[in-house]
């Protein structure tokens, strides 16, 4: 059983996320605890590496339960995303395979260049080489236009939804960290045989080790950022609503409040904490914006239609004052 009770199962959690996911760390600090204080060292750490396992999981299974929904869809799509490409790391590293076999084969070539058929098997290693430099070509040009194709099928079925768009947010982003990290491993290993081969693949391939490794860090950061603002997300209680079409719920505000009867300052005062709520969300949305995301996570339709509710407040406003002056 992992852990004794639902508790020690929740804290331990908690303190794990809280810690990166640092197992060693995490079972330092809990054992200061009252409540971890009869588990040993040794039983807590194997406890806590068993939690940390499964927390991938945990990420699928609550947080499309905690966000509603049919999430099936999506979940396929990044099954299929992760599988093409954990294929295309399995077919890169046949490729560099073979290609550091040819380079073995053609040193031990001039090491015989006596050899009658130098030059013709000379040529045989070149244009395999070459075959080689093509079929890597065309496997990350079929790589991409799959990953495409999935792409505009992940912007189909979460067009209606931020909600949706988080969530796959933090799973594609926890994948990604896995699947970078497993090319660059295989990478790093076939360079390792040789002290020239990280040159060699550069020089023939255009890939570079270190890039590699760059991008292998950079997702890890960036599955801990999406699942860390999923996890806001799902703990701060928002109205599903708002957040997926929110003009449309701050516009059945603002008509409820313009056909509600009520004197020029009552009605005043609910237009304009409405503004001033819709001026917080667009602002907020703002941190968001990226390069990759130029809307933010509001989505470029959500963001257009909450912009001209907003003016159209503020021209409300601006003739509900005109009006009231001319009463006075």
């Amino acid at each position: 059983m992992l852990f004794e009770n639902a508790s020690q199962f929740q804290k331990a959690k908690q303190v794990l996320l809280e810690n990166d996911r640092d197992i060693d760390k995490t079972a330092r600090i809990l054992k200061k605890s009252p409540m971890f204080s009869e588990i040993s060292e040794g039983e807590l750490i194997c406890q806590l590496a068993e939690l940390n396992e499964g927390l991938g999981d945990t990420i699928m299974n609550f947080l499309s339960g905690a966000f509603g929904g049919d999430v099936s869809k999506l979940k396929t799509v990044l099954t299929q995303m992760k599988e093409q490409e954990l294929k295309y790391n399995r077919e890169e590293y046949q490729i560099y395979d073979e290609f550091y076999n040819l380079l073995q084969d053609q040193k031990a070539l001039d090491k015989d260049r006596e050899n009658p058929n130098y030059q013709s098997l000379s040529r045989d290693i070149q244009q395999g080489r070459n075959a080689l430099n093509l079929r890597f070509k065309e496997l990350t040009k079929t790589h991409n236009e799959i990953l495409s194709a999935f792409e505009q099928r992940v912007r189909d079925l979460t067009k209606d939804s931020n909600r949706k768009k988080k969530y796959f947010n933090a799973q594609r982003a926890v994948d990604v960290e896995e699947t970078r990290s497993d090319r660059y491993e295989k990478t790093k290993a076939i360079t390792a045989r040789s002290v020239n081969r990280t040159k060699d693949l550069e020089d023939f391939f255009s890939v570079n080790l270190d890039d590699l490794k760059k991008e292998s860090e950079e997702a890890k950061r960036k599955a801990e950022y999406e699942v860390e603002k999923l996890k806001r997300t799902t703990t701060t209680g928002s109205d599903p609503r708002v957040e997926d079409d929110p003009e449309k719920e701050y516009r059945k505000r603002f008509d409820l409040i313009k056909s509600t009867e009520a004197k020029y300052l009552t009605r005043r005062k609910a237009i304009f904490d409405l503004e001033t709520e819709i001026y917080n969300i667009m602002m907020k949305n703002n941190s968001t914006i990226t390069k990759e995301n130029p809307h933010g996570d509001l989505g470029e339709e959500n963001r257009s239609k909450l912009y001209d509710l907003y003016n159209e407040i503020e021209k409300y406003l601006e003739e509900l004052g005109e009006k009231e002056k001319v009463k006075s």
